[in-house]
């Protein structure tokens, strides 16, 4: 909502999609990377969020594919600074969720969350254990980082960080 109501501040068009099957193989983010609505080569990042309603009270976020852009993590380390947040990274791009299918195809990923917990996949992961507070300040953070990737006059400088599978 923020994006869209921010459009007219963009360099760089943003598509927002919302992918199913990831637990099935990546299903739904691998099909559109191989039968895009947009040529793929216009494609310069994938933010992929993924578990992000558990802030722990350390404002800690795992970052994943963090070395996929010669950029990343100076950008990461810039917003968790000015949001008084920490992270961890990890520099492959390969992972278990959607943003895989976009590494294999040469694209610099961000995987954000704020991490596993004991109730996932189990009928205990209700809505009440969310911090909606630490999930806000998380989107306003990705909110500058997308801003930021979007309008830069270059676009980020891929580089391969790990296996493309597994």
């Amino acid at each position: 909502e923020k994006l869209s109501a921010n459009n007219n501040d963009l360099k760089r068009s943003i598509v927002i999609v919302a992918f199913g099957a990831e637990e099935m193989g990546l299903l739904g983010s691998k099909y559109f990377v191989e039968s895009p609505v947009i040529s793929m080569d216009r494609v310069i990042a994938m933010f992929n969020f993924d578990m992000i309603g558990r802030l722990n009270d350390k404002k800690s976020i795992a970052f994943g594919g963090t070395g996929t852009s010669l950029e990343s993590e100076d950008l990461l380390n810039k917003y968790l600074d000015e949001y008084e947040m920490s992270g961890s990274f990890s520099r492959e791009g390969f992972g278990p969720s959607d943003h895989a299918a976009f590494y294999a195809e040469d694209i610099s990923v961000f995987f954000i969350s704020t991490g596993a917990h004991q109730d996932y996949h189990t009928p205990q992961d209700d809505v009440e254990f969310i911090n909606f507070e630490g999930e806000k300040s998380l989107a306003d953070l990705s909110y500058d980082l997308i801003m930021d990737v979007a309008n830069r006059d270059e676009a980020l400088t891929y580089q391969q960080a790990g296996l493309k599978t597994r």
